[in-house]
């Protein structure tokens, strides 16, 4: 059964939804990469009616599944705030670089599913951040990654692994952050590591060992 295509879309408390070009587009590059079909007019309308149909205040997380006959099915629910001094940890499990999924936003996702029941009964660690087979850093189960090095913000680039998040995409357009490949001694030497997704944006995050 092929797997449905994600997006998970931030609406504020203004009932907007910040980056809402930018994940049309990235839905629409999917589909046709993967032999989808899509609506983007049609999609575009959904998310805008589920948005301002939200009744309880403050900032939600719409969930758009598109499955592989173009069916639409959109999820909300409240998204409560995202307490300070958030943690990370790094897997011991090894990505393929290789695998052309990882560059897709997809129900398929067999390689986090160790990590995401981890996370659960882990409150205290908001992603759990991988190597690839090479050793070089690709990304955490549901963000992206950041290293501060000498002062300039660098997150891998999608050869080693990694996501093409809509807030990355909006990071590496404004220059605030670069592509590099990125290696463990990096992580460890960072002056900063930061994470993001299109729900909670780019925020600093500790290294928590053990």
């Amino acid at each position: 059964m092929a797997p449905e295509l994600i997006e998970t879309l931030l609406v504020d408390a203004e009932g907007e939804i910040p980056l809402l070009a930018r994940h049309l587009a990235r839905l629409q590059a999917t589909c046709a990469a993967l032999g989808y079909p899509c609506d983007g007019n049609a999609v575009e309308r959904d998310l805008r009616m589920a948005a301002v149909s939200l009744v309880t205040p403050g900032p939600h997380r719409l969930r758009l599944l598109l499955d592989r006959a173009g069916r639409r099915h959109i999820q909300t629910a409240a998204l409560a705030a995202l307490a300070p001094g958030q943690q990370v940890m790094l897997s011991d499990q090894v990505l393929d670089a290789r695998e052309p999924l990882l560059r897709y936003k997809t129900t398929h996702r067999p390689w986090y599913a160790d990590a995401t029941a981890w996370l659960a009964a882990h409150p205290g660690v908001f992603d759990m951040l991988f190597l690839n087979q090479r050793g070089e850093l690709c990304e955490g189960s549901r963000t992206n990654v950041y290293l501060q090095l000498r002062g300039v913000w660098y997150t891998p680039p999608p050869d080693s692994g990694c996501l093409l998040g809509v807030q990355r995409a909006e990071l590496l357009n404004s220059e605030r952050a670069h592509e590099r490949v990125l290696t463990l001694e990096d992580l460890h030497a960072a002056d900063g590591i930061r994470v993001s997704n299109a729900l909670r944006g780019w925020f600093d995050v500790t290294l928590r060992v053990g």
